[in-house]
């Protein structure tokens, strides 16, 4: 009877962690990103207040690339940005923008030498743009205004070449035409929640 009682008990903390794991790499990422209470929606076409000179668009539009090195959908999506840069510099200021309190130091390992990467002290770059998770792309026009704010693609690994949105809607922005609307699959954000805040809304939810 004892040996049926242990038996039982380890079958029940290998499926327990199985599960656990299960949701820990994949289930939590399918469902949307809980929105934080202070998120502030920042429509496209909004003149946008970037008073860093140095992140700022200059002379060519600017793509920016939250990210955040403890994320598994930021770490699957780097493969897919990188070859948009390298299709895109010359047209396109590429940054990579990495929340306050994740780790920048390892950020750095991920991506090319030479490509800019800066802290979003306090979140501030991500409110002004009306971001809250990761991956997301923000793209901005010479004039400082928003022209894309989403996902790269509906598909987790980006493999999806017909919902590629951020590269869409670079090819817009180049071929001088108006933003696209791609609808709820480019714009309800997946993945990890820039800040802890988003976990916790997540654990409240349950």
């Amino acid at each position: 009877m004892l040996r049926k009682i242990l038996a039982a008990g380890l079958i029940s903390v290998v499926f327990g962690s199985i599960i656990f794991l299960f949701w820990q790499q994949e289930l939590q990422y399918v469902l949307p990103t809980p929105i934080p209470t202070d998120y502030t929606v920042v429509p496209v076409n909004q003149l946008l207040d970037i008073t860093d000179q140095n992140i700022a668009p200059q002379s060519k539009p600017r793509l920016y690339h939250f990210f955040k090195p403890g994320c598994p959908c930021s770490r699957f999506n780097v493969k897919h940005f990188n070859s948009l840069r390298k299709t895109y510099q010359d047209q396109i200021d590429f940054i990579v923008v990495v929340p306050e309190g994740s780790d920048y130091f390892s950020s750095i390992e991920y991506f090319d030498e030479g490509l800019q990467i800066t802290e979003d002290k306090g979140l501030l770059l991500a409110h002004e743009f009306g971001v809250y998770a990761t991956p997301q792309a923000v793209i901005v026009s010479t004039d400082q205004k928003l022209y894309y704010r989403g996902n790269y693609n509906k598909a987790r690994y980006c493999t999806d070449p017909g919902s590629n949105f951020a590269q869409m809607a670079l090819d817009s922005l180049l071929s001088n035409r108006h933003p696209p609307e791609f609808g709820l699959l480019s714009t309800v954000s997946y993945g990890c929640g820039l800040s802890d805040d988003n976990f916790k809304l997540w654990k409240l939810s349950l």
